[in-house]
């Protein structure tokens, strides 16, 4: 079934994209955190696996493995809802990998971390051949502005906690994939929301 699945999207993806949220203009300081993925990446990995346990660095790994989908077939897959496991590499600590959470991608290309106290709302992009994930970091129980809404200055440290989340997805199949956020504004060098159902 899985392998119909991912035919049918690959079939689909060839005819046309869905149809997405209008296209948010990417702030300055996110185009430059995309900019520097790699490079950011690579920093974050070396700090991780110099601090890591061994269940630590399989889980990184893992979360790495695969290459991501063509936009348009990873745009078929995503709706629905998902297991999302947040880790947090470099920064503060070397590595930080949280227990599963719940997040859903819905048909519009919005998407939402559900459960926990750090939470995120936002919107997939289509980028070339890649996804971008434009969205807003916020505590749990709080209403927070839209990607586009938030002040220009960023204050990450301010109560009620709100800022810009930058990242790419990547899906790996139709049960599996991450989104990849370069430096972001609290804690750690890279997090990985590892994606499965």
């Amino acid at each position: 079934m899985p392998m119909n699945k991912l035919l049918t999207a690959i079939a689909l993806s060839l005819l046309a994209l869905p149809a997405l949220a209008e296209d948010i203009p990417i702030r300055t300081d996110d185009a430059e955190r995309l900019a520097q993925l790699d490079a950011t990446t690579g920093e974050a990995l070396r700090q991780a696996f110099a601090g890591a346990t061994a269940e630590e660095a399989q889980t990184i790994a893992r979360a790495l493995t695969g290459e991501a989908l063509p936009a348009g077939v990873a745009l078929e897959l995503m709706p629905g809802e998902w297991s999302c496991r947040m880790a947090k590499l470099g920064g503060l600590l070397p590595v930080v990998i949280y227990q599963p959470f719940r997040c859903v991608f819905r048909k519009d290309g919005t998407f939402e971390k559900l459960t926990g106290s750090q939470r995120t709302i936002g919107s997939a992009q289509a980028d070339g051949e890649r996804l971008l994930y434009l969205g807003t970091g916020f505590i749990a129980g709080d209403t927070p502005p839209g990607y586009a809404d938030l002040p220009e200055d960023i204050d990450a440290t301010a109560s009620p906690q709100r800022f810009p989340e930058i990242g790419v997805i990547e899906l790996t199949g139709p049960d599996s994939g991450r989104i990849l956020f370069p430096a972001p504004h609290v804690e750690s060098r890279l997090n990985i929301l590892i994606l499965s159902r």
